[in-house]
């Protein structure tokens, strides 16, 4: 049935670590992430990185652009390039605020093309206020990508009970 999801893999938080991955991506075909309840255990920068043979790219060859919309204040425009990750929001540590969103995922099995991924997510930001940030990005190496980790910014670690999901749109 065209415009269904395939799920390729899950994974759960534990809060050991600040990083979860899924992979799976072995085609041409579009892929879904989706996570939802990702909190860390002190506020702390959401990030996302490509995976190679399973393993989170940390080069800086990461460029991308994003809209980030905070439910009291100013519409921010923001981009980064030649990054190691492509950055999101900032996520509160009050408990219950987890993370959630989706990201896209084009160009993953080829391995003469750039990854592409677009994104939005939605969060409570540090101050604390629901936060939304849409937007979209590359990893500037032609080569294939099996999946996707999402990372806290800094050390902490991600409480238990977030999932993360990847599907492959059918």
């Amino acid at each position: 049935m065209a415009g269904s999801l395939a799920q390729i893999s899950t994974a759960t938080t534990d809060g050991s670590s600040q990083s979860i991955q899924v992979t799976g991506i072995n085609n041409d075909d579009v892929y879904l992430v989706t996570y939802k309840g990702l909190q860390s255990a002190s506020h702390d920068r959401l990030r996302i990185r490509v995976t190679k043979s399973g393993s989170a790219q940390s080069d800086s060859n990461y460029d991308n652009g994003r809209k980030g919309m905070p439910i009291s204040g100013t519409f921010q425009n923001n981009n980064d390039v030649n990054d190691d990750s492509i950055l999101l929001g900032t996520m509160d540590e009050l408990a219950g605020t987890g993370a959630q969103g989706l990201i896209y995922c084009y160009n993953f099995n080829s391995s003469s093309e750039f990854s592409y991924v677009l994104f939005n997510t939605l969060m409570y930001a540090s101050t604390p206020q629901l936060f939304g940030e849409f937007g979209g990005g590359v990893h500037r190496v032609a080569s294939a990508s099996d999946g996707i980790a999402i990372q806290t910014n800094s050390s902490n670690n991600f409480v238990a009970g977030g999932v993360v999901t990847l599907y492959k749109v059918v």
